[in-house]
């Protein structure tokens, strides 16, 4: 029964299947077609349209002949920069001294000073004159016009390479002697002072100082975050320790905190100092570098600062 009922379901009367057979074809028609015959789209140029398109272009054209405005980005770099070097004076210039106001009357650019200023304020200096070329922003040429007048305290050069000067140029080479300082108490502005120090270099050093307690040594001087070591060979004969008292620490009543914020005492320096004396207070120098050797940390560094 149910099979007789599914045969009759599923069968077809011939109108059907003409119809079905009909759709078929259609569908495969459409299907086929396409590739049979491919439509090429092609769009047709409205000749008015390229009238009036080329009439534009000419105006434009004349326009930017009449008005002279037609700069590319190389253009405009070059007359600003021929603007700025006409403005400026050539004359010798040691580029680790001459200020802002001589290299303004160079001709260089303020941004261009800034990176300079800002690179010798963190210490860096120029050793030969080939090495003022890597500042950003400072472009080929303007290198070039400023390279036979670079004349750098120390080097030598022949009579080709160092450019006349005239006896009424100003000169940035002579600079005011160097006093020396007394690593203690000079302040930020007395570092400053020293060649190839800036502010942020001065402030450093005093802050470590600070830190430390007062330093006992110029070699101290030179461990400061920072300093560079050809910059501290330099400065170090202007460096004198004077009389300044070092600020200690009573090892037997300081707590961890205070000895942890100390430069040369580690934590675990601090806590084993803590962990002693809770039950042998700690009344030598002995008995301090028993706890350092269970450290890291250097008992000829940590000793000065230290009062039992």
């Amino acid at each position: 029964m149910k099979k007789t009922l599914i045969k009759e379901y599923l069968q077809f009367t011939k109108k059907e299947q003409l119809g079905l057979l009909a759709l078929l074809t259609i569908i495969l028609v459409f299907t086929i077609l396409p590739f049979i015959n491919p439509r090429s789209k092609t769009i047709e140029k409205d000749p008015l349209v390229e009238n009036a398109v080329a009439e534009l272009k000419n105006k434009t054209s004349k326009n930017n002949d009449n008005t002279g405005n037609s700069y590319t980005r190389d253009d405009r770099y070059n007359r600003s920069f021929s603007i700025a070097a006409s403005k400026g004076r050539l004359f010798n210039f040691d580029p680790n001294t001459i200020d802002e106001a001589g290299w303004k009357e160079l001709g260089l650019r303020e941004r261009t000073i800034r990176t300079i200023l800002n690179y010798r304020s963190k210490g860096g200096r120029f050793r030969k004159p080939d090495d003022l070329q890597k500042i950003y922003g400072l472009h080929t040429d303007e290198f070039e016009r400023l390279r036979p007048y670079i004349v750098i305290r120390g080097q030598q050069f022949s009579s080709q390479s160092r450019p006349f000067q005239k006896p009424d140029a100003p000169s940035y080479l002579p600079r005011k002697a160097i006093t020396p300082i007394d690593i203690n108490t000079a302040d930020t502005s007395a570092y400053i002072a020293l060649p190839g120090i800036g502010s942020k270099l001065a402030a450093r050093i005093v802050n470590f100082r600070n830190k430390l307690g007062g330093f006992y040594s110029i070699e101290q001087v030179g461990e400061t975050y920072g300093v560079p070591p050809e910059t501290f060979e330099s400065i170090k004969p202007y460096l004198q320790t004077g009389a300044g008292d070092i600020k200690k620490l009573d090892i037997n009543a300081a707590t961890y905190a205070e000895l942890n914020a100390h430069p040369y005492i580690s934590g675990k320096l601090a806590y084993l100092i803590v962990k002693q004396r809770k039950t042998t207070p700690l009344a030598s120098a002995e008995a301090l570098k028993e706890l350092v050797a269970q450290t890291n940390d250097s008992f000829e560094k940590v000793a000065p600062y230290i009062s039992f």
